[in-house]
């Protein structure tokens, strides 16, 4: 009787002991998945941030490409735009972006005919996922020669840190032809360039006040004579380590071809400036 007692007291005192145990258990899962929980959303949170921001900056990039499109062409013009703050850093890198041209008829006659800088601008992005190399406005191509293609080229790339956006722009090319009759036809190409290189250098975060002019526009001319027919020329581009050609048309008579070809180039400022 004594022992049955002992062992009824044996396990009353077990379950008294099982029931706080049992809930102690239920308590630290509860707060383990609540903390969990808490977390996930937490990250969930910060990364539609990231998004929404993101897609901010690529929408201010395009409006302000807008404003630099409404002034080119037209020396003297110059418009303002407010770039609001999306946690990134915003910067006008004047000696970014150079440009290398040549004219070749890929054989004996080759000539670089402009060099430099023109500038580009760029949205360094908080750190966030985004798609590498996807282009906004315009494409892969470093020269164009369709009168349908646009000069500019929006881009998100990986840059030295975080994605940026870059706005930047390439050289477009055309050809026409004057006084074809002639055993020696004249022939007038044409390349645009957009340069940026006359710009003030900012580095700034936060929100900013911006002003795009264009400052003139200037143009130089080269002559060749070709005393051999030929059907086409050249224009190869590089940027940056990346390149590009376009086939101009060449019309040719029996003593060959004269040719013109005139660089056009509109020289637009950007600057930050006071409210």
């Amino acid at each position: 009787m004594k022992e049955r007692k002992k062992t009824l007291r044996f396990w009353s005192a077990r379950g008294g002991i099982a029931i706080p145990v049992t809930f102690l258990m239920l308590f630290v899962s509860l707060t383990f998945l609540i903390t969990a929980t808490y977390y996930f959303s937490i990250n969930r949170l910060t990364a539609k941030s990231q998004e929404l921001k993101v897609s901010g900056v690529e929408q201010e990039m395009l409006s302000f490409e807008k404003v630099v499109k409404f002034v080119t062409w037209s020396p003297g013009t110059c418009q303002t735009f407010e770039f609001g703050d999306f946690g990134g850093t915003f910067k006008v890198m004047p000696t970014s972006r150079r440009l290398a041209l040549n004219i070749t008829d890929n054989s004996s006659f080759n000539q670089v005919f402009f060099n430099s800088s023109i500038g580009e601008i760029a949205y360094e992005l908080p750190p966030s996922e985004a798609q590498d190399n996807l282009f906004l406005k315009g494409d892969s191509r470093v020269i164009v020669n369709e009168s349908s293609s646009t000069m500019t080229q929006v881009r998100i790339s990986q840059g030295n840190v975080h994605y940026e956006i870059t706005l930047g722009y390439r050289p477009l090319a055309s050809s026409t032809v004057t006084d074809s009759s002639s055993e020696k036809p004249t022939n007038n190409l044409r390349i645009y360039i957009i340069n940026l290189n006359s710009s003030e250098s900012v580095t700034r975060m936060g929100s900013l006040r911006l002003k795009a002019t264009c400052m003139n526009v200037t143009s130089s001319l080269l002559s060749y004579d070709f005393p051999n027919p030929i059907t086409s020329l050249l224009v190869k581009a590089d940027a940056d380590g990346s390149s590009g050609t376009v086939s101009l048309p060449i019309s040719s008579g029996a003593q060959g071809a004269l040719v013109n070809l005139e660089t056009v180039i509109c020289n637009v400022k950007i600057e930050e400036v006071g409210g």
